[in-house]
């Protein structure tokens, strides 16, 4: 059976040491495998994601310059992002749907009320745990205040 890498598609020469392996020795596919790792390690491990945020939180304060350099040396990036943000600023300023596009419409589906919530973990088993609460409709231009119970 003839493995292809998973980046370049190309014949895969086997490495011995390498039980699993999916990628070939080309650097552009191993930066593939790479970022892969990255994203997978970042979704599923708290402390490599803290890590990772608390080393690019001490890059910028070394290089705190950097962005402003950035701009300088390429104007044509610093230009399109320019005219994103306006467009941005245009789509939030008309109250255009940017953040609420699941919002009800029309009549709401639950109504305002106590209900009484119970897990249905294991259907057809008798369980004494449940949640009262009260459900209420929160319409447009409500304005949220704290409450304590």
């Amino acid at each position: 059976m003839e493995k292809r890498c998973k980046c370049c598609e190309r014949r895969l020469i086997l490495h011995p040491a390498v039980r699993h392996q999916e990628y070939c020795r080309d650097p552009e596919c191993q930066k593939a495998r790479k970022r892969k790792w990255q994203k997978e390690k970042l979704a599923s491990d708290s402390d490599y994601r803290a890590n990772q945020a608390e080393a690019q939180r001490q890059w910028c304060s070394r290089n705190p310059d950097y962005w402003r350099q950035y701009r300088e040396k390429n104007p044509a990036y610093t230009e399109t992002n320019r005219m994103g943000q306006k467009g941005r600023n245009r789509r939030r300023r008309s109250g255009g749907e940017v953040a609420k596009m699941d919002e009800l419409k029309g009549e709401p589906l639950i109504k305002s009320g106590c209900y009484r919530l119970v897990p249905l973990c294991n259907p057809g088993i008798a369980k004494m745990d449940e949640l009262i609460v009260e459900l209420g409709v929160i319409s447009r231009g409500y304005v949220v205040r704290a409450e304590r119970l």
